[in-house]
């Protein structure tokens, strides 16, 4: 089956391009209003038998594709149920980027603290979005008093060499803390350079497991410092190595914490992807990155409403010692809605 979405201003010439383009037996699997009153028409139709293959990979994710097409039309069916407000807000939230499973989930759990006159509302849909908003999405302070061994995750990228320059920043000069670097990824070229200079600029110590034996004498580091912060590759936790590697990290430092980074320049599958590979390290907090090189957060805010992990930092700048502040969610919140 060839599925297809098609937009215009009428039925009458949406119908006509889908039989131009299709033929004749195409099929209407759905229709809607858009805002600003033009109409997105889903079609579908058989191919001819003789063009026809056992594709397996090919039809699961037709099948995939028409399932959430169903369950987009089920879920937006019921939130029209909740008012023209609400379903507007619905549309916009996917447009801003949230998936329709979240959008969908926003609405329909802001919804049921309305009565039926607000949910009319726009202005009333708002307001509630914000308190649903800083109600569902937590945040966290990890930086205590004590002995710390602090683990940056995330792929290649994602400005996790950077953020432990930041952080080590903040322990060093505003909390006044012994500090000292560990990275776990002196196979990337360049990478053991860029932590030398940062541990020279800010006069900590620095240490670079080149092979996964040196990691035990590196963590001697520890002993010596408040504060320990590890630099990780950007790889899965299955690409060769890395799960030993952070294997080593939680049997030298029993009390590590692991953040795991993202950044609003990925897709939302691709940050899910992340979570869930990630989350099997019982993550501490999510750390977002390069919010200031991106004016479209929606993405990074489905995955964020998306796990129970709280948020702790965002990075906004280059800036070692000063672009990285506790999360704002207000910030995000407007971030998103404006875009």
């Amino acid at each position: 089956m060839v599925v297809k979405k098609l937009y215009g201003n009428t039925m009458k010439e949406l119908l006509k391009q889908a039989k131009a383009e299709l033929g004749e037996d195409v099929v209407i699997l759905s229709q809607k209003t858009l805002a600003g009153g033009r109409i997105e028409l889903t079609v579908a139709v058989d191919p001819p038998r003789e063009a026809q293959a056992y594709d397996t990979n090919g039809l699961e994710s037709e099948i995939f594709e028409i399932k959430q097409m169903l369950l987009s039309l089920v879920e937006e069916r019921e939130v029209m149920g909740l008012g023209k407000a609400a379903l507007f807000l619905y549309q916009e939230l996917k447009q801003k980027g949230l998936s329709e499973k979240i959008a969908y989930e926003v609405v329909r759990d802001l919804s049921q603290g309305l009565g039926p006159e607000d949910l009319m509302q726009k202005d009333a849909l708002r307001k509630e979005l914000r308190r649903f908003f800083f109600s569902r999405v937590t945040t966290t302070q990890p930086l205590g008093d004590e002995k710390m061994c602090i683990g940056l995750l995330g792929r290649t990228g994602v400005g996790k060499t950077t953020t432990l320059a930041k952080l080590a920043s903040i322990e060093r000069f505003h909390r006044k803390r012994r500090v000292g670097l560990v990275s776990l990824d002196g196979e990337k070229v360049g990478s053991s350079e860029e932590l030398q200079r940062i541990g020279k600029i800010l006069d900590i110590p620095v240490e670079i497991a080149y092979e996964r034996s040196e990691v035990p004498k590196l963590f001697e580091l520890g002993d010596k410092v408040d504060t320990l912060l590890v630099d990780t590759p950007g790889k899965g936790l299955n690409e060769k190595g890395l799960r030993e590697k952070l294997f080593d990290v939680m049997t030298l430092c029993p009390h590590a914490q692991f953040h795991l980074l993202l950044s609003p320049h990925y897709r939302s599958d691709v940050l899910l992807q992340d979570l869930e590979e990630y989350g099997r390290l019982s993550l501490k907090s999510l750390i977002l990155t390069k919010i200031d090189e991106s004016h479209r957060v929606g993405s990074l805010m489905d995955a964020v409403l998306s796990h129970p992990v709280p948020l702790s930092w965002m990075t906004t700048g280059q800036d070692i010692l000063h672009d990285i502040l506790p999360v704002n969610k207000g910030m995000l919140l407007d971030m998103m809605m404006e875009a």
